[in-house]
């Protein structure tokens, strides 16, 4: 069964701890929840059909503000910055036909829709197909800061699946990963 990204058979749970980590209640190792993410996108080969690139940088990105703010113990962050990096060059300047990509919008929008997102995104691409709108894939703040002209106020919610499937999306959320932790891209 594929489906609309490629996600692990046990992301629900993957990402609930990841959330709640992120939101200060998690009651596993903090810094092993962070580095068995980061071990994941690093063995994970960017660019190949049906590995979950895009989930584990995302689950980077949901766990970079404990990163940041967090107190993590010794090398998580440097490990973090690591594997991120090497997923920011990922596109290698490459260029596409869209105008915007879903990590354009600001993180702490995607941070707090993502939960709602990933429920659309890691369905069986046969299901989240149908009656699929713009704010099921996007936080509706953010599209309502653009007028009816501008993407991605103007797109379909198939078009805008379109730009959460294209390969320059998960470099795109390393970068914005990256940039929460102050860090760059070298």
């Amino acid at each position: 069964m594929s489906t609309v990204i490629p996600v692990p058979d046990d992301w629900r749970a993957l990402f609930s701890g990841w959330d709640e980590l992120r939101h200060g209640y998690h009651a596993g190792d903090k810094d092993e929840t962070v580095r068995g993410c980061a071990r994941r996108l690093g063995t994970t080969a960017p660019g190949s059909e049906g590995e979950p690139v895009l989930f584990w940088t995302l689950g980077l990105l949901v766990l970079t503000p404990y990163v940041a703010f967090g107190d993590p113990g010794p090398g998580v962050e440097a490990e973090v910055v690591a594997v991120l990096r090497r997923v920011a060059r990922g596109d290698d300047g490459r260029t596409c036909a869209h105008g915007w990509h879903p990590y354009e919008a600001d993180v702490d929008d995607v941070l707090e829709h993502l939960p709602a997102g990933l429920e659309v995104l890691g369905s069986p691409a046969s299901r989240a197909l149908d009656d699929l709108l713009p704010e099921d894939l996007l936080p509706g703040d953010h599209l309502d800061e653009f007028d009816e002209e501008a993407e991605p106020a103007n797109l379909t919610g198939a078009e805008i699946l379109a730009r959460w499937q294209c390969p320059r999306t998960a470099p795109g959320f390393a970068r914005a990963a990256l940039d929460y932790l102050g860090a760059t891209v070298r």
